[in-house]
């Protein structure tokens, strides 16, 4: 990308840059984003009646193309330019139009200078070390996979099973090992000591089931599993068991990322199910047309209602007698302006076992805290609001859920 900006300088779109700069400057607002970074160049392009092949093909055109952000300083600009999926640059730019690149440190430094956060002498800055969340688990270099994560970790498992077996097997045997609801041991028992008699006892099985009818259910043959070291969890009836049983035997004996993801798309690892969104007015009558409360309610309540009716099937299916639950974790105004916003639980209707959970901010300042709070206002109270939810939520759960959704930047945070 610096390249580009060379470009731009030793050219006759120099003098284009520093007039564009200077337009810049003279407007607001001083931190710019990419809709209007285009729209300013664009502006400067109709003002001095530039073509449609200068805006969308010269050399400062595609440099606007890639900028997604534009940082005004008194005696330069910063240019955050996106090159490519997945890579971000900056440079500064000085009145003399020299270009010097700007580490991620020195960034940083610039966005707090420009809402006045800046203290460097006060206190330690917070610094974040996500590496460790990177050490174990594979890197996505090819923005084609992008979008394809469960594809790609599938592929890469299987790869993994292919080149180290040992070692590989002896972890999905493990996987297997820990599934367990509420204290009850799902899939094998301690009848299965490794990975070497997990191999074998499967081929027993398979002989096993392959002489029962299709359709008879999982509950007439299931102490005779049991004794082969299988509990439930591989299906409701002899054809269900068997076709599972099978996608297993083929994963130890012959794996691929097709038969890895087959396969663990029956296992049943999903019980209990979080939604979380806090911001706003969240109910199921009184609520719509409320600031900050719209298509989002109507989008969660039949997200959980949907999951329910597919954790239930895939649970029936697995030959599981369990019933699912889904919580919607949403934050309790005391005053409730007539809503049921008040209420700490609230069943989502239509469903078996969805629920609101609706958990208080802290009284930091009861006259704020009682009542709606914008959601640009809210930021504050997420840290301990995220150490009240969840000991709320194990109380409901009484344990801990499989799945966390978050929704809108303060759910996912």
């Amino acid at each position: 990308m610096l390249n580009l900006i060379q470009d731009v300088l030793e050219s006759d779109e120099k003098s284009d840059l520093r007039h564009f700069t200077s337009q810049l400057k003279t407007a607001e607002p001083r931190y710019l984003l990419r809709n209007e970074i285009l729209a300013a160049f664009n502006e400067y392009c109709t003002n001095h009646k530039k073509s449609e092949y200068f805006y969308h093909s010269s050399h400062l055109g595609k440099l606007i193309y890639y900028t997604q952000e534009i940082i005004l300083e008194d005696e330069s600009l910063c240019l955050i330019i996106r090159p490519k999926i997945a890579a971000k640059r900056a440079f500064r730019l000085f009145e003399d139009l020299r270009a010097q690149e700007v580490t991620p440190e020195e960034l940083l430094n610039i966005r707090d200078r420009f809402v006045n956060r800046y203290n460097p002498k006060v206190g330690e800055v917070l610094q974040l070390d996500f590496q460790p969340f990177y050490d174990y688990s594979p890197v996505i270099r090819d923005p084609k996979n992008i979008g394809k994560g469960v594809r790609f970790l599938n592929r890469y498992l299987s790869s993994k099973l292919f080149q180290d077996p040992e070692h590989w097997l002896e972890s999905l045997y493990g996987f297997l090992k820990v599934r367990h609801f509420q204290g009850n041991q799902l899939l094998i028992n301690e009848r299965i000591h490794n990975h070497q008699q997990l191999s074998e006892q499967v081929k027993l099985a398979l002989e096993f089931v392959s002489d029962r009818p299709d359709s008879e259910s999982y509950d007439k043959f299931r102490f005779k599993l049991q004794e082969m070291g299988f509990e439930a969890g591989w299906g409701n009836t002899a054809s269900r068991v068997r076709e599972t049983l099978a996608m297993l035997d083929e994963l130890i004996d012959e794996p691929d990322d097709g038969a890895l993801e087959q396969f663990l798309s029956r296992i049943p690892m999903i019980f209990r199910i979080v939604l979380v969104s806090v911001h706003g007015w969240f109910g199921q009558e009184g609520v719509l047309g409320r600031p900050d409360t719209g298509g989002q309610v109507v989008y969660v309540l039949d997200q959980a209602k949907s999951l329910e009716k597919q954790l239930q099937e895939n649970l029936t299916l697995a030959g599981l007698n369990i019933q699912p639950k889904v919580i919607i974790l949403t934050r309790l105004i005391p005053n409730n302006d007539g809503t049921r916003c008040n209420e700490r639980l609230e069943k989502v209707n239509g469903t078996e076992n969805a629920w609101i959970l609706r958990v208080p901010f802290r009284e930091f300042n009861p006259k704020v805290t009682q009542d709606w709070i914008s959601r640009f206002e809210i930021w504050p109270y997420l840290e301990t609001y995220a150490i009240d939810a969840e000991k709320e939520l194990l109380g409901e759960f009484q344990g801990r859920p499989d799945l966390i959704v978050g929704n809108y930047s303060d759910g996912n945070l």
